[in-house]
């Protein structure tokens, strides 16, 4: 899920990112590629990105475990020239999704009845894209969504009894954990755990340059922000 997810997304493609180091720079530096990463993320760091924030950290992807076919990965970076409160609420802005997270085509919040159903919990239903070298498509997933305002944390799982269906996923769960620092800096923490119903060729690296990507899409869409985040209308007073 691009959840938003959210901003959580889901997307089965390898897009290449050059802000990311950990995972991905390991397994590519015989071919150079890393320096390249590095160079790039040095001059993000040194210029700025964006008007008045900055990537001070820059993005660190590894994948923390594989188990029987369940993958997970951590993203962590670190911003400055942002607050906390808005990079959360752009978080959990689950029907803008779309337009933050390039995976995610349509989005919206559903209303969800019977025994499942949890009545704090947020329901959403997405319509997520999948590339995989020459191949690509959509489909359909409702996520449940779990929210901790005061902490800025939140985390969604696959909600299939809501009959919304589930794509390649057998199993899906990720989180946003946001912090404001006492230097003013925030940083921004996904962990994503995906085990899909076939696994796909170099599904590690896969896995790890989703959350690469969902971490530049989240610092892409900072860079177009000219006033704070409002929260989103679930929020809304």
């Amino acid at each position: 899920m691009a959840m938003r997810a959210s901003g959580v997304r889901v997307i089965l493609a390898p897009v290449p990112s050059a802000r990311c180091a950990g995972e991905r720079r390991r397994a590519s530096a015989r071919t150079g590629r890393a320096g390249r990463a590095r160079a790039a993320v040095k001059e993000d760091e040194e210029a700025g990105v964006g008007a008045g924030v900055r990537v001070t950290r820059a993005p660190d992807c590894v994948l923390l475990s594989n188990d029987n076919g369940a993958y997970t990965v951590r993203g962590e970076m670190t911003l400055a020239g942002v607050d906390a409160a808005s990079v959360y609420n752009l978080l959990t802005d689950y029907e803008a999704s779309p337009r933050a997270f390039r995976a995610v085509k349509s989005a919206k919040v559903i209303e969800c009845t019977g025994d499942s159903c949890v009545a704090d919990n947020i329901y959403i239903e997405q319509e997520c894209l999948w590339n995989f070298f020459v191949f690509g498509g959509t489909f359909p997933c409702a996520f449940e969504v779990e929210e901790r305002d005061e902490e800025m944390r939140m985390k969604c799982s696959l909600a299939p009894g809501l009959g919304r269906g589930s794509g390649f996923l057998r199993r899906f769960e990720g989180s946003w954990a946001v912090q404001a620092l006492d230097d003013g800096q925030v940083t921004v923490e996904h962990v994503l755990m995906v085990q899909p119903k076939l696994t796909p060729p170099y599904a590690s690296k896969i896995f790890v340059q989703q959350v690469e990507q969902i971490l530049a899409d989240v610092v892409q869409e900072i860079e177009r922000w000219d006033a704070p985040y409002p929260k989103p209308p679930h929020r809304a007073p």
